[in-house]
């Protein structure tokens, strides 16, 4: 699966690449050798000095390495929008030819290169300002105390190279701003790469609510021991396969499954109380409890056959699970493609009888700096 993933990439990033810079050849009638010669080192540059920058900043992590990251990271998602912008273009020019009317190319560059201009701009803009999504969940058998209460959700933040403290001390003024009694992470809270973790110790004890926190995928990249490190000197609570009870309300935590490890949930369930209300906080929007049951739940099947009926959970008992992990495609038209992969369950409120779910678009991004499929969210629940 991983050489599918990676030939795919290259193609991808090879392709694109040479349509790219074919257009700007075709569409500005560039014609001296020496301009196409500088375009070429450019287009091939652009690529390769992702690569090379993205281990370039593990080994050097200063602010010239950092920006520079940033440029080609981002410029990957301005890639994007470019073969959109320019498909569309061809589509327009070529029923523009068919009824008789011929669109210059130069005009025809031009507006590519401003629409894609527009376009990446306000993917960054909704990448950077993640905005506050409301919305009320019932519970049955939500003891008085909790009615009319509320709870964060913040999920995939990514903190690292590009997301750093400045964000997250945004994220916590947002969160602090909405007074929560409590705050669930649900995770990818770090991202898969190095970086200078403890700086982000004080802004993540800035939360006032209490905070209760599972791992996602990328922190089994970065290192989870190396992660779980770090909040040990934060007053985060973090719910490894464990269950806190808080004034007649379960909070659930199932941490993603360890590369090659299959999930063993038999603590959770013996200590499972069915007469009290439940808040499921799993990374990814499955059915990690039938999954488990049929044996399937490890950190390979979670991306290649996502459960998403969620019978298991709701024969369990769960009644709200918190996840996260799909960003909502983040950047189109990839949301389409999550939206395929868990039928539906990608994004937003869905609920089945006494079950509800909610999957978040996350709170950061990862890759390129830019949301164009989705909107950063911080996520206020109101329970009822």
């Amino acid at each position: 699966m991983i050489y599918i993933f990676l030939f795919a990439a290259i193609i991808f990033l090879i392709g694109g690449h040479w349509l790219v810079y074919n257009f700007f050849i075709q569409s500005f009638s560039v014609s001296r050798r020496r301009t196409k010669n500088i375009l070429r080192l450019v287009f091939w540059f652009l690529p390769i000095g992702f690569i090379f920058f993205s281990f370039l900043v593990h080994w050097q992590e200063i602010l010239l390495t950092k920006t520079l990251y940033f440029i080609f990271s981002l410029w990957l998602g301005v890639l994007i929008n470019f073969l959109l912008v320019i498909g569309a273009a061809w589509l327009i020019t070529g029923a523009g030819e068919a009824f008789g009317k011929k669109i210059s190319p130069f005009a025809t560059g031009i507006a590519v290169l401003a629409l894609v201009l527009l376009f990446s701009g306000y993917g960054v803009f909704n990448a950077l300002s993640p905005a506050v999504k409301r919305i009320t969940v019932s519970l049955d058998n939500l003891p008085e105390n909790w009615q009319g209460k509320t709870i964060v959700q913040i999920s995939d933040l990514h903190l690292g190279e590009i997301l750093g403290k400045n964000f997250l001390e945004q994220v916590v003024g947002k969160v602090n701003s909405l007074n929560p009694e409590m705050v669930v992470i649900t995770g990818d809270l770090f991202d898969g790469m190095d970086g200078d973790l403890d700086s982000f110790v004080d802004p993540l004890n800035g939360f006032k609510a209490p905070v209760y926190y599972v791992t996602g995928n990328h922190e089994i990249y970065l290192g989870t021991e190396r992660v779980l490190s770090v909040l040990r000197k934060t007053k985060i609570n973090v719910l490894d396969d464990k269950i806190a009870e808080i004034e007649g309300l379960q909070i659930i935590g199932v941490s993603y499954p360890e590369l090659g490890q299959k999930k063993d949930l038999e603590s959770v369930k013996s200590n499972y109380n069915p007469e009290e209300p439940s808040i499921l906080l799993y990374h990814a929007p499955v059915d990690v409890f039938s999954s488990q049951a049929n044996g399937n739940n490890s950190h390979k099947d979670i991306y290649l056959s996502p459960k998403t009926d969620f019978t298991g959970t709701k024969e369990f008992g769960i009644d709200l699970q918190l996840s996260g992990h799909t960003h909502a495609g983040q950047i189109f038209p990839f949301n389409l493609i999550t939206k395929l992969i868990y039928h539906g369950y990608d994004y937003g409120l869905h609920q089945d009888g006494d079950f509800t779910l909610y999957t978040t678009s996350g709170t950061g991004v990862w890759g390129p700096t830019m949301r164009t499929g989705s909107r950063g969210e911080i996520v206020l629940i109101t329970l009822e």
